[in-house]
C-alpha cells in the first residue's frame, strides 16, 4: 500500500528527493529527514524518499485536532481565565518530569506545554459518541493501533509528514470540518513570529525517540510547509546541544533552498 500510496503521491505533485539535505543532519551528528511543501512554486522536496509516508506516532501533534473539537463541542475555551483543575497527580512522560503539567491549566498553556491530561479530559467532557468519532477514530490519523490505551496518540496512532504537512495547510486556510474562528485560534498558538509557525513532538517507539517538529514559514509571498523528523536510539543519550543542532539544520536547508 505503501508503494501505491507513493505512486499517486508523485503523479500529482512536482516532486523532488534532494539527497543532498541529507547531509546537514549527518554534519550536525543527528539522524533524520526532512519534507517541505514550498507553495510557491507547488513543489515537494524531501531528503529521504521513505520519509514522506513513514507513519509514526503524532504524539503532541494530536492535541491541535483535540483543541479544534474541544471548542468546536464548547468545552474548551479561548479565554486564558478558563482553566481545568489538576487532579493533583504528578505525571512524567516516558519517564521524565513534567512539571509544567502540575497545575491549573488553560487551553493556550495546555497546547503550548503538550499537557496530556488536560487533553485527555475530552473523555469525560464530551458527548460518547462525539468521543468514539472525532477523538478516538479521528480522520487526523494514517493508522491506529489501538485507542483503549490512555494516551493512546503517544504510541498507538500512527500518522506522517506528508499528512500533517496537509493538515497545517489545511489549518491555516481555514479548510479543516471545524470553524475558521477555531481554526485560526489554534493555528495562532505556534506562530513564533510574523515570520515563523512551529510546533513539535515528541514520543518513544520502536525503541527509539522520536522528536518530530512541524512549520510553517510565512517569509515568502506564499507559505513553505515543512516536516522534520529525528531519531535516536534509546540506549544513546541524546545530544546536550540538540535543539541548537536541530535548529540549525532547519536554517541550513531554507538557506540552501533560498528560502
Amino acid at each position: 500500500m505503501k508503494y501505491v500510496l507513493l505512486f499517486l503521491f508523485l503523479g500529482f505533485f512536482n516532486v523532488q528527493a534532494q539527497n543532498y539535505l541529507d547531509y546537514y543532519f549527518k554534519s550536525n551528528n543527528i539522524n533524520g529527514a526532512i519534507v517541505i511543501y514550498n507553495e510557491n512554486k507547488d513543489e515537494w522536496l524531501f531528503s529521504s524518499e521513505v520519509e514522506p509516508f513513514d507513519n509514526s506516532p503524532a504524539a503532541a501533534h494530536f492535541h491541535l485536532w483535540q483543541a479544534l473539537v474541544g471548542l468546536e463541542e464548547k468545552v474548551y475555551k479561548t479565554d486564558v481565565k478558563h482553566s481545568f483543575l489538576w487532579d493533583g497527580v504528578k505525571r512524567s512522560f516516558f519517564n521524565g518530569k513534567r512539571t509544567e503539567w502540575n497545575s491549573n491549566t488553560n487551553l493556550i498553556d495546555a497546547l503550548k506545554n503538550d499537557t496530556d491530561w488536560y487533553f485527555d479530559n475530552l473523555q469525560y467532557l464530551l458527548p460518547r459518541d462525539s468521543y468514539e468519532t472525532n477523538i478516538k477514530k479521528a480522520s487526523f490519523f494514517k493508522d491506529i493501533k489501538n485507542n483503549e490505551l490512555p494516551y493512546f496518540w503517544n504510541y498507538a496512532a500512527l500518522t506522517n509528514p506528508n499528512s500533517m504537512i496537509l493538515f497545517l495547510k489545511d489549518l491555516k486556510e481555514g479548510k479543516l470540518p471545524f470553524s475558521k474562528q477555531n481554526q485560526q485560534f489554534v493555528f495562532n498558538q505556534l506562530l513564533l513570529d510574523q515570520k515563523l509557525a512551529m510546533h513539535t513532538a515528541t514520543t518513544s517507539y520502536l525503541g527509539k525517540e522520536i522528536d518530530w517538529t512541524v512549520g510553517v514559514y510565512l517569509k515568502q509571498s506564499k507559505p513553505i510547509y515543512f516536516s522534520l523528523r529525528t531519531y535516536r536510539s534509546l540506549e544513546t543519550e541524546k545530544i546536550k546541544d540538540y535543539e541548537k543542532r536541530k535548529n540549525l539544520i532547519i536554517s541550513q536547508i531554507f538557506e540552501v533552498l533560498n528560502y
